[in-house]
């Protein structure tokens, strides 16, 4: 008897030194978002059993997930979800509670596709570096956070410094300190890998089957579970988000990159999943920039990669409309004028002929790309954006690469920021932040029905703005409401930049409803134009097509 209660006795305390030796080494942490699930992850110190409770409210978790296989890496599946709902969670196992249920730990499903209501990605590439300038991002999208709702977050590859190792992921991504431990229990991510991830990387199979920390950490749709085509591999995917088609690739696959023209299955995927999307905007992301003269430049012959996704993918993918193409490497940020068919090196840029838009595209300014759903142009023009800073920042270059209208080049105040991108209608916004708070870059594109266009926004003067007929041959009408009467000049602009600001006409605009008729034009050549309507330092514009 003696003996049995010893025995009782020292399982107990094996039983309760064994659930106190559990503890949470990462996470939890969300993959897979769609409109009607999401996988949830973590690391324990030991094996145990995964237990997931979830419900409509952070102390009413009803719902349980039991899975009793013995993991340290733990997946659970929640599925039967509703679009656009916020749920609340806590991880453990047994009885035990290792991510407790409060308000952080929760997330927001997808919405189902086509739905035009909006959403904001967060934006970073190259940021697990592991110093201040990552704190100082990871601290700027903390106070963002206040007063605005992020859904998701695109990774753009160098996701930790140097070698992708199991460990930098551990103590440079998911920590608390330089880490994004808080930010990971309610934002979902949407990951590729850059060549640091691809350091760890085992590579002697096919990309289908390539191992690693990176792929350990991951999970991404493989199947097409939320949109796009199936690529049965999560080294590149797709997805749909409302209105937006995104299109996760991968510019580390060295075997398919080199042998591009051998008809490798990844180009047969990109080129099959693009022309298939019928969403109406379309972006691609990742690593190695196609332009860029930061701290990697585009020209150098070395750049092989960066080279190889300019001159062999982006071709297909401003083939099939694509609008952002989004990527890192080069540590400064760096956006593009809207433009097309450049392919070669930066000296071979053509601005008369590859130049879809000269303008910033800032709408605060009352400019924004135009992209037409209908004739010769339609869908015609990609802006290309390097956000390479949100960790790794590098001396100025004092470069800036001919398709670039905006370059932050670490310019003595640490160089570091990140993106909010924003879908809402027919628009696509991006916006990108400064460590430091400051809105240093604004473009917005639009995707147009009708030939009628007008960025007039909330102003002093000019209440109303309309061009007729548009498109037109010789002559056009502004129908104009001025809120007084101002001296006006109205220009014109060719949308390559040939014409800057040529007058057309200059007088009175009187106050209330008028128009005026500006004639003379049918020497102009055929084309797309933006006339403007200026008095003093405001401008009201409209995107023209002649005849």
């Amino acid at each position: 008897m003696y003996n049995s209660r010893i025995c009782a006795l020292l399982v107990c305390i094996s039983i309760l030194c064994n659930a106190q030796a559990q503890t949470l080494l990462r996470g939890p942490y969300l993959q897979s978002l769609t409109n009607k699930s999401i996988k949830v992850m973590w690391r324990t110190s030991e094996a145990t059993a995964s237990v997931l409770r979830y419900g409509s409210h952070w102390d009413s978790l009803n719902q349980t997930i039991i899975d009793t296989t013995k993991v340290k890496d733990h997946i659970v599946l929640i599925s039967g979800l509703q679009a656009k709902t916020e749920y609340f969670y806590q991880v453990g196992y047994d009885d035990a509670v290792l991510a407790s249920r409060n308000e952080q730990h929760h997330f927001y499903t997808a919405p189902n596709p086509n739905d035009t209501n909006g959403f904001k990605f967060w934006v970073t590439g190259d940021f697990g570096a592991g110093n201040n300038e990552q704190i100082k991002v990871k601290n700027w999208f903390q106070n963002y956070l206040i007063n605005n709702k992020v859904d998701s977050w695109l990774w753009l590859g160098d996701n930790t410094y140097n070698d992708g190792k199991d460990q930098e992921y551990q103590t440079k991504v998911f920590s608390s300190n330089y880490g994004y431990d808080s930010i990971f229990r309610f934002l979902p991510f949407y990951p590729i890998p850059g060549n640091h991830d691809y350091a760890s990387v085992n590579q002697s199979k096919a990309a289908e089957k390539h191992t690693g920390p990176y792929y350990s950490m991951v999970e991404v749709f493989k199947n097409a579970e939320m949109g796009g085509v199936p690529s049965k591999t999560e080294a590149y995917y797709s997805y749909d988000y409302g209105n937006v088609h995104f299109m996760a690739l991968n510019s580390e696959l060295y075997t398919y990159m080199l042998f591009w023209d051998l008809g490798n299955p990844y180009r047969t995927w990109i080129e099959n999943d693009i022309k298939s999307s019928d969403k109406l905007f379309k972006v691609a992301y990742w690593h190695q920039a196609p332009y860029s003269k930061g701290s990697h430049d585009t020209d150098d012959f070395w750049e092989i990669f960066m080279q190889i996704m300019r001159e062999k993918v982006t071709p297909i993918l401003e083939k099939w409309g694509v609008d952002l193409i989004l990527s890192g490497h080069s540590h400064v940020y760096e956006r593009s004028y809207l433009i097309n068919n450049h392919y070669g090196r930066s000296n071979t840029f053509d601005r008369n002929t590859m130049l879809i838009d000269s303008t910033d595209g800032n709408p605060d300014s009352n400019r924004v790309y135009i992209k037409l759903n209908y004739g010769e142009e339609k869908n015609k023009g990609t802006v290309y954006a390097v956000v390479g800073n949100s960790g790794k920042t590098e001396s100025p270059t004092g470069k800036m690469h001919p398709v670039m209208c905006v370059k932050d080049d670490n310019d003595g105040d640490g160089g570091s920021g990140s993106m909010i991108l924003e879908a809402k209608g027919n628009q696509l916004t991006g916006n990108y932040y400064k460590s430091s708070g400051e809105l240093y870059d604004k473009f917005r594109i639009i995707k147009q029905d009708t030939t009628i266009v007008s960025s007039i926004k909330s102003n002093t003067y000019f209440d109303d703005f309309n061009v007729y007929p548009n498109p037109f041959s010789s002559k056009i009408n502004i129908e104009l409401s001025a809120k007084k009467n101002i001296d006006a000049s109205i220009y014109l602009q060719n949308l390559n930049g040939q014409i800057q600001r040529q007058k057309v006409w200059e007088g009175k605009a009187l106050k209330g409803n008028q128009t005026i008729e500006v004639d003379g034009l049918e020497n102009l050549a055929s084309g797309s134009y933006i006339i403007y309507v200026i008095h003093q330092d405001e401008i009201i514009s409209q995107k023209i097509i002649k005849f």
